[in-house]
């Protein structure tokens, strides 16, 4: 048995060995984020379009099946146009004159003055593509009808065409919205086989409105539009405004009908009172949003070309297909090698919010296809629910000398 003086000579040992493994810790911790910086720096990085392709319309990603330029950039129906001439640069639906997708601006007179006007075409105005729901948001017109006596006035308006056999539909994330003092607003395309179009009132004859941020038939009127169709899609957000007269016409001249996201549209009183003033409100108009979807092929045989990565059916039992990465990747699932993996841990490290969505009160490692908490060194348990604890007991550390 050795001497009790050489039994006493390190007496740091456990101090040593706790800083050990501490550090040991800290260096798990930086070749993890290390080994997962790279392929989140790809993932990040990495193009949406296909290869020579721009992806790219200004700060907007223009990721495939959409795409500019040339054919084999995009799909049937998901050609988009960049308009460079514009600051920042703003995209476009690609429009060919007849065909839809496209808005029609109209203007007419009507009552005792009623002449003809003409109609015009422009591209739809698109400002955000989301692959993950399947999902384009673009910019939507108002009807308005504003009266210059009782029952004479100007009816204006914008809305969008859509094609019957295209890749666009209206989404029930829509609502059909009229503001007024007493107004009916109409969808003027049958939304579902019944006899009665979708519409919503607005009826105040007392002149008593709703507080502003309200939209109950006090002033405004909203009704939420039903998913499509699937033999009859809404083709058309062209909005029908009642009644032909107006008697509060010198103080509230105008009633007006739009389709818009939905909680999008905020009401206020004084969209009620002035001429074509929630007309003016915005230049480029409503948001809008339509699912898109792959209508003509099987996905079997067209398919979803990157690995982890699986088709789904169209939103709402419409014809066609989409593309989904699967969980925990990220990317563009319509093109090779588009779907990425996504690291939780450095997502984790950037932002508070993914702390909730990706738990770990621990050691985080990413793998393929998720990620590792595990407890720290010296403690036990389930990392990803919070409940490490310590593996030895107080006695324990009280003879080790660290209590």
């Amino acid at each position: 048995m050795a001497p009790p003086s050489q039994l006493i000579q390190y007496p740091q040992l456990p101090s040593i060995l706790l800083l050990a493994a501490v550090a040991s810790d800290h260096l798990a911790l930086r070749l993890a984020a290390a080994a997962s910086d790279e392929p989140q720096d790809q993932a990040q990085q990495g193009m949406m379009g296909r290869p020579g392709c721009r992806d790219k319309c200004g700060g907007m990603s223009i990721p495939f099946p959409f795409g500019m330029d040339k054919p084999g950039c995009f799909l049937p129906g998901f050609e988009v146009t960049c308009n460079t001439s514009s600051t920042p640069p703003r995209a476009f639906l690609a429009y060919n004159h007849d065909d839809p997708p496209y808005e029609v601006i109209y203007q007419y007179a009507f009552g005792n003055e009623s002449r003809g006007g003409e109609d015009r075409y422009q591209a739809v105005e698109l400002f955000d593509i989301s692959l993950d729901t399947s999902e384009v948001r673009v910019y939507g017109g108002v009807t308005s009808r504003c009266f210059t006596n009782e029952t004479v006035g100007l009816r204006k308006g914008e809305y969008m065409r859509l094609d019957r056999e295209g890749p666009f539909l209206l989404s029930p994330r829509d609502d059909l919205v009229g503001v007024g003092w007493s107004v009916q607003s109409s969808m003027s395309y049958q939304i579902k086989p019944y006899p009665d179009p979708l519409s919503c009132t607005s009826n105040s004859p007392f002149r008593v409105t709703a507080p502003n941020g309200s939209c109950s038939g006090l002033g405004c009127c909203q009704v939420a539009l039903p998913p499509p169709w699937p033999n009859l899609p809404v083709i058309d957000t062209a909005v029908i405004l009642d009644p032909d007269t107006n008697t509060f016409w010198e103080t509230n001249p105008c009633s007006y009908g739009m389709v818009v996201e939905r909680s999008w549209y905020n009401f206020s009183t004084e969209d009620l009172y002035g001429y074509e003033v929630l007309s003016k409100k915005l230049a480029r108009g409503f948001p809008v949003v339509l699912d898109f979807a792959i209508r003509n092929g099987p996905c079997e045989r067209d398919g979803c070309l990157s690995g982890n990565s699986s088709c789904a059916k169209a939103p709402y039992d419409a014809a066609g297909y989409v593309c989904r990465c699967w969980e925990h990747y990220q990317g563009n699932p319509y093109i090779a090698n588009g779907c990425q993996d996504i690291d939780e841990c450095q997502l984790r490290e950037q932002s508070p919010e993914f702390r909730d969505l990706y738990p770990c009160d621990g050691i985080c490692t990413n793998i393929p296809g998720g990620y590792d908490c595990r407890c720290r060194r010296g403690m036990k348990g389930d990392a990803k629910k919070g409940n490490c604890t310590e593996i030895f007991p107080l006695p324990a550390k009280i003879i080790v000398g660290k209590c």
